[in-house]
């Protein structure tokens, strides 16, 4: 059943003329009788009846007719769908964000939406065990994360947005820190930590930290959710390491935030898209992304689709 015999039937069942219908549709009266004809054969009913030079509708016809006009407009409906999803005007992307790079996110968030504002954005705000879960699956389109979860991800390219350093916190009232170069000042200071569970790759590169500066951290506190430890911190219960992003989401004027020398303290916050995707929304969002945060030469890799 194609679109014209459902054209040449709904304008044939609103004028009642075939004559109408033909030059209508630019084709001869005998080549609408046909595709009437054949419109009947395939339903295995009758249509129309001529009632001496009048064309009148059978029961079955006007049965017939609304759903033809609903079929036809599902039809132009789905073809204005196709085409508005292939030019970028409509779709859905989905993203998962960690809080230390919400910042990036929000940004490159307002510049799509404002260029496609119905192209549908789904974000997830996820935990580290959740980001490493939806990365592993692929459940995503992009994602707002750091670079260690996800430079050895091959079904991943991605770009460098900014660049976060490891911090120490501890409570204004804890005796200061002299000099982050030496840290056996701190082995009597109560640590809070975060479990492996939650956050395996913040964990270990905390573990990290604390291992190559030969300090053994007095935990006495392990909490699932980073904004946890820092109230814990603010609340005089202990000392802790956090990306520095985190403070200015959650930290109080009751904590010192010092930033930890080395390399080895830097993370890299990166925006991530899947190497191979046919999604033209994340295309479009790709585009956004690289305009705000292009690539360095040294991050390039061989991109394949998305």
């Amino acid at each position: 059943m194609d679109n014209n015999k459902l054209e040449y039937f709904v304008s044939a069942a609103q004028s009642l003329n075939f004559s109408e219908v033909a030059r209508t549709h630019y084709i001869s009266q005998p080549a609408v009788s046909h595709q009437i004809n054949l419109l009947e054969e395939e339903l295995g009913v009758q249509l129309f009846v001529r009632v001496g030079r009048q064309l009148l509708l059978t029961s079955e016809g006007e049965l017939f007719l609304p759903h033809a006009i609903q079929i036809l407009q599902n039809m132009h409906e789905t073809v204005q769908l196709v085409q508005r999803n292939k030019q970028g005007k409509s779709g859905k992307v989905s993203i998962v964000v960690a809080n230390t790079n919400s910042a990036t996110y929000k940004k490159c968030l307002a510049m799509f939406s404002k260029r496609y504002p119905n192209i549908l954005v789904d974000t997830t705000i996820a935990l580290g065990y959740e980001q490493t879960n939806e990365i592993s699956k692929g459940n995503f389109d992009f994602c707002f994360i750091a670079e260690y979860m996800v430079a050895d991800n091959a079904s991943l390219d991605y770009t460098v947005t900014q660049q976060d350093r490891m911090c120490l916190v501890l409570p204004k009232s804890f005796p200061p820190v002299a000099d982050l170069n030496d840290f056996s000042q701190l082995e009597d200071y109560p640590f809070i930590g975060i479990s492996y569970e939650s956050s395996p790759l913040l964990k270990e590169e905390i573990q990290n930290i604390c291992r190559q500066r030969s300090y053994t951290p007095k935990v006495v506190h392990q909490y699932n959710r980073t904004e946890a430890v820092l109230w814990s911190v603010d609340a005089g219960v202990g000392i802790s390491i956090v990306p520095i992003s985190l403070i200015s989401l959650y930290a109080t004027e009751n904590i010192t935030c010092i930033p930890i020398p080395g390399d080895d303290c830097v993370v890299n916050c990166v925006a991530g898209w899947q190497r191979v995707s046919k999604n033209t929304a994340a295309l479009k969002f790709k585009e956004v992304v690289l305009e705000l945060y292009p690539k360095e030469p040294a991050n390039t890799m061989p991109a394949d689709g998305v």
